[in-house]
């Protein structure tokens, strides 16, 4: 336990109120919600458990409607991929990169945690619940039909990576100021800061990893037919191992503040920007392709289940903000909100429900010709 309970560590848990180390739980913990640090706790727990239900919900009746079990490689994936990513980054020691990797941040004790109480469980559902609905909404916005199989597949990507950093980024600039987890400003690769959270969450965690895992959902989901659930489930391991190399390219930005003794922080902050910028205007032509021809949506949860629970989510942290604001305002959160609310209202606009429709237009792979 040494090598977990290292100095920073504590310094980061202590900055929290505590959170348990030489005592802690090797395999899960349970506190009473109504004695954890900050009450706005509990609210972000039942609202990610609500998202991840959902998503795995819609997934399983979209393989029960069409037959297509893509969607729920999709959610299965992004179980995958939060297992294959977090742990390093809480034990860096044992999986042998704490040369490399220091405590990049701390989790504070929620209701329900797992992992020497390194890991809440509403992160561990944070990724189905909110990547798995970023996915989703890029599929009502019908890129695929509009691009094609290859560019089609990178062009949707780059949209799942944006419109996850609209929504992930209000979550993002919340939590530090409620106690939800503390950031290790000291490490070089936290250094460049927006607001109270450090660019390299922004773009790396919030972009460029779920690009990735779109990706690497087309490229493990698409090569053939998937009917079953069983015929996803080892894509979705491959899916988990494959995001984090995939994700390379795009972290190199950030990474170059670990491998040079005088790094150019006003260089790097630069390119961040311009990873961001670049995004976000890839994601508006698509809004205003989709605007100019809106899909067809399904009936019940199948139709509503993006727009409802996006639009739950931004309700949520606008009363948060509003009950509990953080200690600043973080301009960076208007154009969050924009971009959010501009998804919202585009993939909404496709209310048209066309009952005779059998098939869903845009939720399976196959019906863009992507093989492989």
């Amino acid at each position: 336990m040494s090598d977990l309970c290292t100095d920073r560590f504590r310094e980061l848990a202590d900055s929290l109120g505590g959170v348990a180390c030489e005592d802690a739980s090797p395999l899960l913990y349970l506190r009473d919600p109504r004695s954890l640090a900050d009450a706005t706790m509990p609210v972000i727990e039942l609202l990610i458990l609500l998202g991840a239900v959902l998503a795995f919900r819609h997934a399983w009746l979209v393989r029960r409607h069409t037959g297509d079990a893509t969607n729920l490689g999709v959610c299965l994936g992004a179980v995958a991929y939060v297992l294959v990513l977090e742990p390093p980054l809480y034990f860096p020691a044992l999986f042998g990169i704490d040369d490399y990797v220091s405590a990049v941040f701390v989790h504070n004790e929620f209701t329900v945690g797992l992992l020497y109480h390194r890991l809440p469980l509403y992160i561990l559902l944070l990724y189905p619940a909110l990547v798995y609905l970023a996915w989703v909404l890029v599929q009502r916005l019908g890129v695929l039909e509009r691009h094609g199989r290859v560019r089609g597949a990178v062009i949707a990507s780059v949209c799942v990576g944006a419109v996850h950093q609209g929504f992930y980024s209000i979550f993002d600039q919340f939590g530090p100021d409620h106690l939800w987890w503390a950031w290790d400003t000291e490490t070089r690769t936290n250094a460049i800061l927006l607001g109270d959270v450090p660019m390299s969450s922004t773009v790396n965690f919030a972009l460029v990893m779920p690009t990735a895992f779109a990706l690497a959902c087309f490229l493990q989901l698409g090569r053939r037919p998937r009917p079953t659930a069983r015929s996803v489930v080892l894509p979705a391991v491959g899916i988990g191992v494959l995001t984090p190399l995939l994700s390379i390219p795009g972290q190199l930005p950030v990474t170059y503040l670990d491998l040079v003794d005088a790094p150019s922080y006003d260089v790097v902050e630069g390119v961040l920007w311009l990873m961001l910028a670049a995004a976000t205007a890839v994601l508006v032509r698509e809004l205003v392709a989709a605007w100019r021809s809106p899909q067809t949506r399904e009936p019940g949860l199948l139709g509503a289940y993006p727009t409802a629970y996006l639009g739950l989510w931004l309700a949520t942290f606008a009363v948060l903000g509003v009950v509990a604001p953080p200690a600043g305002v973080v301009a960076y959160l208007v154009p969050c909100y924009a971009v959010s609310f501009a998804v919202l209202v585009t993939v909404a606009r496709s209310a048209r429900v066309d009952r005779e429709v059998g098939t869903l237009r845009g939720q399976g792979l196959r019906e863009a010709g992507w093989r492989g």
